[in-house]
């Protein structure tokens, strides 16, 4: 799943490309399941078609499209991408939306269709998916050790559950979570309340760092994940998906641990 670096920088391309332009034509299929959370999914198009883009912004793992007094709101779900396109290139199964615009189009596409696109007025868009739910931007300055201690305190379930709890750590997902474990010396099993004041800020720091990389990467290098011009990202993680690979900082051997559904990778030599 596309998670906080691989969505900022898709949102940093949008912005050099999409903003001032107006949408010119729509194309959608209204059946797909991407539309599912969309209250305005029968005039989509209508309420689309000649507005144009005033800003971009990113929530979390959400992409928000401003167009005058409506916010198109896009999450990339499992396998979702967002690709400019020639006005002719031919649309395939798995695409779901497309903005025309006057020399390009702007098409959406998500074979696991876990993604979802919304619609809403501009002031409204945080009860759409779950926006209002959201925690602290991990990249601001309210993403602290005091705010995140406190959020960990006492709390029972590993510390990798709690990162990916969005309304802890909005957009950090299975591999930043992971990497920033690592960074931080931190088991991601650990029980999130027995992690002291010491290393919840090693922890922030770390989460901060893996971000910051990732971005300037363009993002990871997951199977799925493509820029809006169809590059793959560059960050090579450090611990995620390499188990049974040596650790680069100890020479340890990397362990792969079940969490849930989702897989953690971490050194247990070097990670307590």
């Amino acid at each position: 799943m596309p998670e906080l670096p691989e969505v900022e920088s898709i949102k940093l391309q949008l912005e050099k490309k999409l903003i001032g332009k107006r949408i010119e034509k729509v194309w959608l299929n209204p059946g797909s399941l991407v539309f599912r959370d969309c209250p305005e999914r029968n005039n989509f198009s209508k309420k689309l078609k000649g507005r144009k883009i005033d800003r971009i912004l990113r929530r979390g793992k959400y992409l928000l499209l401003k167009l005058n007094n409506k916010m198109l709101v896009i999450h990339l779900g499992m396998s979702g991408n967002i690709l400019f396109k020639e006005p002719a290139f031919k649309r395939d199964k798995h695409t779901h939306l497309e903005l025309y615009f006057k020399n390009f189009k702007l098409i959406f596409r998500d074979p696991r269709r876990f993604g979802r696109v919304g619609l809403v007025k501009s002031d409204d868009f945080s009860a759409l998916c779950g926006l209002a739910q959201l925690g602290v931007e991990p990249l601001t300055k309210k993403f602290n050790g005091a705010w995140l201690g406190g959020k960990l305190a006492l709390r029972k379930a590993p510390i990798k559950s709690l990162l990916l709890d969005q309304k802890i750590a909005c957009g950090i997902g299975n591999i930043y979570s992971d990497e920033a474990c690592y960074l931080a010396r931190i088991c991601p099993l650990r029980p999130g309340g027995k992690i002291s004041a010491e290393e919840i800020k090693a922890l922030v720091k770390a989460i901060k760092k893996v971000l910051r990389e990732a971005i300037k990467k363009v993002g990871c290098t997951i199977q799925d994940y493509k820029t809006s011009e169809g590059l793959a990202g560059d960050y090579k993680p450090r611990v995620y998906g390499r188990a049974d690979e040596r650790c680069y900082r100890c020479g340890g051997k990397i362990k792969r641990a079940k969490l849930g559904n989702r897989s953690s990778f971490y050194c247990p030599n070097c990670q307590t």
